[in-house]
């Protein structure tokens, strides 16, 4: 067992402090090993179950270290910070813990589910911006104005140290663990997992961090020595989508040699309906980024123990019929046909007749006579069916041609189009 990066701000000593500081507050949560998923190895992969957390998420880690320093003039005065929506909760839940008024800017978009939770914790929730950089704005404008301390949700060394608890418990549950996965977005998370497990098992451990494409700064920042500010984030992974990482959050990840990974959203929605199916997990977007990442590239299981950081739960219900929608597509369970049929009393019975000799179970029927584009006396027919998989659905493709309807497959489409 080694120390290392002993020049940076953040060091093993730190985390270890912040897991005192930590002690019945935030919870020691599972390592597993996770279950078989689809084209990825059969043993060697782990969970580490984030979104079993005390509000559902990692940030009442770092959350709680940062207040647990808190001066006694600054604890009467209370707490502000900006956030996506885990970050709030984590400052709402610790403040609330130790008396405190606790203020939280949040964009104008965030989870309606993570706002209502924020406010049941007892913060003032603010609404403010289009994105988390205009809400951060607003939150340290406010800070100074009404001499609140701000809690930063990444770029802080006790907010690192206190998510650097994860690596902790990571490293003293699978000693042997050869890679660590997580999301980035600020790179709190990963920066202080990467300060324990270095610490803890020397440099043998590769560390891999992975952002949307809706958001891929992490790269180019890795790359380049400095940090990278992209434009506004586009991806569904709400606890994701930040502008750039922090400033020390990246000395750390260069110091200590992580890597990064990108993935885009309909592999991330993928791995979220795979955790819900097979680890009979709900887990957000953020939370799904770690087996995104693996499915769009199985090659990062390779070479021993690999644990996927599940660091959060607090999917929002109105994404999850998108997420399922999704997932049931990519796993060939949902096949989407368009046909032309005769616009004549028995013809839509027959069709749909079709689909039952082949044991598939209509889910949705678009019967359009009105904008068809097809010859006069013709009507646009499209369904949506269930199948057990890609080779039943094949064979259901077969059965509509055999009888001589002529269908297309839709099932590329998007639930946007």
């Amino acid at each position: 067992m080694t120390e290392t990066g002993s020049t940076l701000s953040v060091q093993l000593a730190d985390v270890r402090e912040a897991a005192e500081r930590l002690r019945g507050i935030a919870l020691r949560t599972p390592l597993i090993p996770a279950p078989h998923f689809p084209g990825l190895p059969e043993s060697g992969l782990y969970l580490k179950l984030e979104c079993f957390q005390r509000t559902g998420s990692f940030k009442l880690r770092g959350a709680a270290n940062r207040i647990s320093h808190l001066t006694e003039a600054e604890s009467k005065v209370g707490v502000i910070t900006a956030s996506a929506g885990n970050h709030s909760q984590g400052v709402a839940w610790a403040a609330r813990a130790r008396g405190l008024p606790a203020t939280i800017v949040m964009a104008e978009t965030a989870s309606p589910l993570k706002v209502s939770a924020t406010r049941a914790l007892g913060a003032r929730v603010i609404l403010f911006g289009a994105d988390y950089d205009e809400a951060h704005d607003e939150a340290v404008r406010r800070a100074k104005e009404e001499g609140l301390t701000y809690i930063p949700p990444f770029d802080d060394s006790a907010v690192i140290a206190g998510q650097g608890t994860v690596g902790l418990e990571i490293a003293e549950d699978l000693p042997g663990v050869r890679r660590v996965i997580a999301g980035v977005g600020g790179g709190g998370l990963l920066s202080g997992i990467a300060v324990a497990i270095r610490g803890l098992c020397g440099p043998g451990v590769e560390i891999v961090g992975v952002q949307p494409e809706g958001s891929d700064t992490f790269r180019a920042s890795l790359r380049e020595g400095r940090v990278v500010v992209g434009s506004r984030p586009k991806t569904f992974a709400d606890g994701l989508a930040t502008r750039h990482v922090g400033d020390l959050n990246l000395q750390i990840l260069r110091a200590l040699g992580a890597r990064a990974a990108v993935v885009d959203d309909r592999t991330i929605a993928r791995a979220s309906f795979l955790l819900l199916e097979h680890a009979k997990l709900l887990v957000e977007g953020a939370g799904a980024t770690p087996l995104a990442a693996l499915l769009a590239d199985p090659k990062l299981a390779d070479d021993g123990p690999t644990v996927l950081v599940i660091s959060g739960g607090n999917l929002d219900p109105f994404l999850l019929d998108r997420v399922l929608w999704i997932g049931l597509t990519a796993e060939g369970r949902l096949l989407r046909i368009r046909a032309p049929l005769k616009d004549a009393p028995g013809r839509l019975a027959e069709f749909l007749a079709t689909a039952g000799s082949a044991a598939a179970n209509v889910r949705h029927v678009v019967h359009d006579r009105e904008t068809s584009s097809g010859n006069p006396g013709e009507v646009e027919v499209e369904l949506e069916l269930e199948v057990r998989d890609r080779a039943h659905a094949d064979e259901v493709l077969k059965t509509y041609l055999a009888k001589g309807w002529a269908v297309r497959r839709i099932d590329e489409l998007s639930p946007a189009e």
